[in-house]
């Protein structure tokens, strides 16, 4: 019996010291991660400010390279000028057509609002004369 209680002892010394430690590596887990967060954060931020500080450099770089380029190959500026009028063309044609296509709709809901309102009147005059003519033939009999 003193050697189930003792192995008893020991498991319950196990879990309870297995719990303490577990207990410390996670507390270290979580202050390892918030130092990560904190410094992820930096990490980030100052990948951001490197991206916006050597953005203006690049742009400036590649038209210095576009313009040499349409220097050498005049063919290009030819071609982005060309795209641009026809990109504006299909942008004008686009905005015409749809601004036509609203008005017509307008015009066709107006158009189909209208006949129904006098097609709602006539079918209210209608019914009306029948009720007057089915009241007198009643008052007649």
């Amino acid at each position: 019996m003193d050697f189930i209680k003792t192995l008893a002892y020991a498991g319950l010394g196990l879990a309870a010291e297995t719990n303490e430690k577990v207990k410390e590596k996670f507390e270290a887990l979580v202050e390892s991660g918030r130092k990560a967060d904190s410094e992820g954060k930096n990490l980030v931020g100052d990948f951001f400010k490197t991206v916006d500080s050597t953005k203006e450099d690049f742009e400036s770089e590649f038209n210095k390279n576009k313009e040499k380029l349409e220097e050498k190959f005049p063919i290009i500026k030819e071609l982005e000028d060309k795209f641009n009028k026809t990109k504006d063309d299909v942008t004008t044609k686009l905005n015409d057509t749809k601004a036509e296509v609203t008005e017509k709709a307008k015009s066709a809901k107006e158009d189909f609002t209208s006949r129904v309102k006098e097609a709602k009147e006539d079918i209210t005059k209608k019914v009306d004369n029948l009720t007057t003519s089915n009241k007198e033939a009643n008052a007649a009999e």
